[in-house]
C-alpha cells in the first residue's frame, strides 16, 4: 500500500461514516452525520490507497451552486434574460442544498454552498424586476411597431439654396391619441436612392387631428424627390430601431 494523503476517508472499522488519516496512520478523529467524535483504535488497520479521494476534499455541487447563483443574480433582473436567470437560480438552490449536505463532516465547500443558496434566493426575488422590465420593453416595442391609424400627405417638396425642404401633414384617424415617428427621405429624382434622411417626432396627436410638419436637410443636388418612408409609433425610450 502506498502512502495516502491526509484527509477524511470512509471509516475502515465501519463504526462511523468517516475517519481521519494523517498520512501515516489512522487517527481517533471520526465523524458521522455531520458530528465529530473521538474513537480510539484498538487494532492496526491498513492505510487507505492514494487513489481514494479523501472525503470532503472536493464538493463540486457547492462550487457549481456558487457559480450559478452569481450568474443568476447578475442576469435575473434584465429584460428577456429573466427566464435564464430564474432557471440558473433554481439550479443554484438545488445544488446548494446538495453541496451543503456533502460538506459534512469536514465543512469543505460549505461556504460555497451557502453563497449559492443566498444568491439563488436573491436572484428569484430580483426576477420580479426582470419581469416588469420585460413587460415595459415589450409594450414599448409594440407601440413603436403598431402606431395609431393615420394618413400622411405631402404638401410641398423643393430645393432652396442647397437645402431640401419637405412640408407634409399627418392625420390621426384612430380613436385614440398617438405619438408618431415619421421617417423622411430625400432621394435622387426618379430613384429610391436616399441622399439625405431625417426623422420627425409628432407627439400626442389627438384623434381626428391633423399636424403639419416641415423637414429641412442640406443637399448637394439641384432637385430631389421627397418620400415619407415609414411612420412608426413613439421611439422606445427615445432610441430609433433603424
Amino acid at each position: 500500500m502506498t502512502a495516502a494523503r491526509p484527509g477524511w476517508y470512509p471509516d475502515p472499522t465501519g463504526r462511523y461514516a468517516h475517519r481521519f488519516h494523517n498520512g501515516r496512520a489512522w487517527t481517533a478523529d471520526v465523524a458521522d452525520g455531520g458530528e465529530r467524535y473521538v474513537d480510539p483504535l484498538g487494532a492496526e488497520m491498513p492505510r487507505p490507497r492514494d487513489t481514494t479521494t479523501p472525503a470532503g476534499r472536493r464538493n463540486a455541487p457547492a462550487t457549481a451552486a456558487m457559480v450559478l447563483g452569481i450568474i443568476a443574480l447578475t442576469i435575473a433582473w434584465l429584460p428577456f434574460l429573466v427566464v435564464l436567470g430564474v432557471l440558473s437560480a433554481i439550479a443554484a438552490i438545488i445544488l446548494g442544498v446538495i453541496g451543503l449536505r456533502r460538506s459534512s463532516p469536514t465543512g469543505t465547500g460549505r461556504s460555497f454552498a451557502v453563497v449559492g443558496l443566498s444568491t439563488g434566493g436573491s436572484a428569484i426575488a430580483a426576477a420580479a424586476i426582470g419581469v416588469v422590465l420585460t413587460i415595459v420593453v415589450v409594450d414599448a416595442l409594440d407601440a413603436y411597431r403598431n402606431p395609431a391609424e393615420h394618413e400622411t400627405d405631402t404638401i410641398d417638396c423643393r430645393v432652396d439654396d442647397g437645402t431640401a425642404v419637405l412640408t407634409a401633414q399627418l392625420t390621426n384617424v384612430d380613436d385614440r391619441a398617438g405619438d408618431f415617428a415619421v421617417l423622411v427621405s430625400f432621394t435622387r429624382p426618379g430613384t429610391d436612392n436616399a441622399h439625405r434622411s431625417a426623422r420627425v417626432s409628432l407627439e400626442d396627436v389627438a384623434p381626428g387631428a391633423t399636424e403639419r410638419f416641415e423637414v429641412r436637410r442640406a443637399v448637394t443636388l439641384d432637385d430631389v424627390d421627397c418620400l415619407i418612408v415609414r411612420v412608426d409609433g413613439p421611439l422606445p425610450f427615445g432610441i430609433p430601431l433603424d
